[in-house]
């Protein structure tokens, strides 16, 4: 089957998105993330809302998100957007990512006081020695997949070889240790560098698409496009997905505004699963990148919700959980020396948050 997806293919470039959403390499490197100095105010702060604290008075907090506003992050824009943030005295700079924004990076070099990363690609992180603390989690199973076409599908490691694959930096030191773990020599695969939609997927450029199923696969299906999903979890890249990271530092001496900030995510996250279609249209209208789609927005608001909801509380981990994580990563090959859970992730700023409750809905 020929795949036509004109939408997507109208979408912007990278290169676009990010210029016209104000996040160049300039910016990135500019940001200040001096929490408890929050005398000024930036683009993407907290407004509207029940909040009414001036941005003199707020408590500065810049959060690298790894990926484009998408709503991916419709969590974070509904506490923006009601005023969440700004009820626990934060000044809120949500910062885009894009393909080649590492946000763990970001976060461990003091250039953004918290992040939003991949599971594995934080844990390879950690394991190389940079200084973070995991304290959450958005999905409590990664969506993180592979993408192919009937013709030419993907379905198992082996399926890699000769294929030519679009990925991001943070991806392909994760995948190759599983090839050669699997007899496949990662030389055998032309990997090129992913754009922001799988236009790349839907026009035949390239045989395989790194991406979220509740992101670009939902706009692939949207589009009539005949295709595979092969999770990374299928593959042996077993995660949670979007960990909330901060520098160790930051948990141990500046834990009162982590609870702030968090806090104020949770009520972000539980309005935005229970208001799915209303997040599809505040990310198109306000919060994402010019040319942002609302049916595809939409979709993935909705395609999200079951890998977020948890009884005993959104964004929850545990220690167990996350051991399994790196269980896998050790059995792959994907780390560069073992870890212990509870030495690189928290549950205290979680516990202090909920206060005992599973939910902080009102």
């Amino acid at each position: 089957m020929t795949a036509h997806a004109p939408d997507i293919d109208k979408r912007l470039t990278r290169r676009d998105t990010l210029r016209r959403a104000g996040v160049g390499a300039a910016t990135l490197l500019g940001t200040g993330v001096l929490a408890g100095c929050g005398s000024s105010s930036s683009s993407g702060t907290s407004s509207g809302g029940t909040g009414t604290t001036s941005s003199a008075s707020k408590t500065k907090v810049t959060d690298q998100l790894g990926w484009i506003k998408t709503s991916q992050f419709a969590g974070y824009f509904a506490a923006m957007n009601n005023g969440y943030y700004t009820d626990e005295g934060l000044d809120y700079d949500l910062v885009a990512g894009g393909p080649n924004i590492i946000a763990s990076t970001i976060v461990a070099g003091g250039k953004a006081m918290v992040g939003d990363d991949d599971n594995n690609t934080v844990l390879q992180a950690i394991a190389k020695g940079a200084p973070l603390m995991i304290y959450g989690s958005l999905y409590q199973r990664s969506p993180y997949s592979v993408f192919s076409l009937p013709a030419r599908p993907i379905r198992t490691l082996a399926d890699f070889a000769g294929k030519k694959v679009a990925l991001s930096p943070a991806t392909r030191p994760l995948l190759e240790p599983l090839l050669k773990r699997a007899g496949v020599d990662p030389s055998s695969v032309k990997f090129v560098p992913s754009g922001t939609s799988p236009t790349q997927l839907a026009t035949h450029q390239v045989d395989g698409y790194f991406g979220f199923s509740t992101n670009e696969g939902v706009a692939l299906k949207q589009q009539g496009v005949d295709f595979i999903t092969t999770s990374t979890w299928s593959l042996g890249l077993r995660s949670y997905g979007n960990v909330l990271i901060a520098k160790k530092e930051t948990v141990e001496q500046q834990r009162d505004l982590l609870v702030k900030q968090l806090t104020g995510t949770i009520r972000g996250w539980e309005y935005a699963i229970a208001n799915p279609a209303e997040m599809g249209k505040l990310t198109v209208d306000k919060y994402g990148p010019p040319g942002s789609n609302l049916k595809s927005e939409t979709g993935q608001a909705e395609a999200q919700v079951p890998l977020i909801k948890n009884a005993a509380g959104i964004m929850r981990i545990t220690e167990e959980g996350m051991q399994g994580v790196i269980d896998a990563m050790i059995a792959s090959k994907s780390l560069a020396r073992p870890l212990k859970a509870s030495d690189v992730m928290t549950t205290e700023i979680l516990d202090l948050a909920y206060g005992g409750k599973t939910s902080l809905a009102l």
